[in-house]
């Protein structure tokens, strides 16, 4: 369960690989897709993400994924997009394009250990939650929504479902070799100490947990909204993380991303949670995780952003541009007492 006896990081974290270029992105759509564009790179810890427009105003996200990722797992992101528009065609997600010829996608052979997979989808317009006003009513719509996209899931299967991923909350324990390279001893067992926690009140209860494949990385950068109604969601974007594991430790991940820094730090995740448990009833046995998940998933985002950091040190301003907030929220919610934290949860969720 816990891959204690493999490689303890996924593979696409340590790879190293040099980002496409606008034109080699342009020659791709032309090549591939018979499209002539205009392509503009976007930010990104690892895959070379480009915008790309066609005179006629359509517009794409082009991925050319990092060669560490095994296509397999490329190709269970693309099937889930295309699983979702056949189950619910009214979601908001990103239509996958195909190729020329057909395929979903493709691999792109530059060189000795560097084959790299491709994928073409449809572009999201409208405004990132992270740059709008965030409201209660936002909160909930989001949970609705992530609801909603683990139903259109729920009868997904393939191949690389089970594969291993460092962003799998299950995969607690394989943060703890992360942490002890952290120089500073005393955040260094901090962070340990709750791993420890999730390893006696969490990992003994998975195997009895709902479990699908789900998107796994709901945060405030991967949902649109519209730029005039900012409480309405219009996209959910960015399936890379999308692994099979609890459905609880999914709804965890969106609920860590919307905690804000009001004098309740719990207050926001609990909107969110409420619009997700409108829609999809959680049961109990999840509810009782909840709240060591959430702070799972703080610690998650720490060690692994912070052991990268170290070995990127070319990008290491992106990779933690979003960690001195982890931190902060961090530290917030271990100050809160756990019988408080599953009150609250309790009374939000009508337990």
């Amino acid at each position: 369960m816990l891959q204690s006896k493999r490689n303890p990081v996924t593979p696409a974290l340590t790879a190293k690989s040099t980002l496409l270029t606008s034109d080699e992105a342009v020659d791709i759509a032309l090549q591939h897709y018979g499209l002539r564009v205009r392509a503009h790179r976007l930010s990104g810890e690892k895959d070379s993400n480009f915008r790309i427009s066609t005179e006629g105003g359509d517009e794409y996200l082009l991925k050319v994924v990092n060669p560490g990722e095994d296509p397999a797992v490329t190709n269970m992101h693309t099937m889930a997009l295309r699983h979702v528009e056949e189950r619910d065609p009214g979601m908001p997600v990103q239509r996958v394009v195909p190729t020329r010829d057909g395929r979903l996608d493709f691999e792109i052979d530059y060189g000795p250990d560097d084959r790299r997979a491709v994928r073409l989808v449809t572009f999201t317009k409208g405004e990132l939650q992270r740059k709008s006003p965030q409201t209660c009513r936002q909160r909930r719509n989001i949970g609705a929504s992530l609801a909603r996209l683990q139903e259109a899931l729920e009868d997904f299967r393939h191949p690389a479902e089970d594969h291993f991923s460092t962003w799998d909350l299950k995969n607690t324990l394989s943060l703890k070799p992360m942490i002890d390279e952290i120089k500073d001893a005393s955040k260094a067992a901090e962070l340990l100490s709750w791993v420890d926690r999730f390893a006696m009140e969490v990992v003994p209860k998975i195997p009895s947990l709902r479990a699908q494949v789900v998107h796994n990385d709901l945060n405030s950068d991967n949902v649109v909204v519209d730029p005039h109604e900012t409480d309405r969601v219009v996209g959910i974007i960015d399936f890379g993380d999308m692994v099979r594991t609890p459905v609880i430790f999914d709804a965890a991940v969106a609920a860590a991303y919307q905690l804000t820094e009001a004098d309740d730090p719990m207050a926001a995740a609990c909107d969110f949670l409420t619009g997700f448990h409108g829609r999809r009833a959680l049961l109990a046995e999840e509810v009782d995780v909840l709240f060591t998940t959430i702070v799972a998933r703080t610690v998650m985002r720490i060690a692994i952003t912070e052991w990268r950091a170290v070995r990127f040190p070319e990008n290491r301003a992106y990779i933690l541009r979003n960690t001195p907030q982890a931190w902060l929220q961090f530290h917030r919610l271990a100050e809160i007492p756990h019988s408080r934290a599953a009150d609250m949860l309790a009374r939000a969720l009508s337990f």
